[in-house]
């Protein structure tokens, strides 16, 4: 999977819940969309937890 940034790894997780809710694919897809799914959550929340790491280091380097 190529790396794509924060917003539309957020963008393509609401497709693929859409996708799911809606029970119209195949049991296989749904298989292969649950996986995508579940890489984007996991990488959203590296993400947002290097951002929190990035904030708090700049937020003690003004506190000095």
């Amino acid at each position: 999977m190529e790396k794509i940034n924060y917003e539309k790894s957020i963008a393509r997780l609401e497709e693929i819940t859409a996708a799911l809710e809606k029970g119209e694919i195949s049991l296989d897809e749904m298989i292969k969309l649950y996986a995508e799914g579940t890489k984007l959550a996991s990488a959203c929340t590296k993400s947002l937890n290097e951002a929190q790491a990035k904030i708090t280091t700049l937020s003690g380097e003004e506190a000095k």
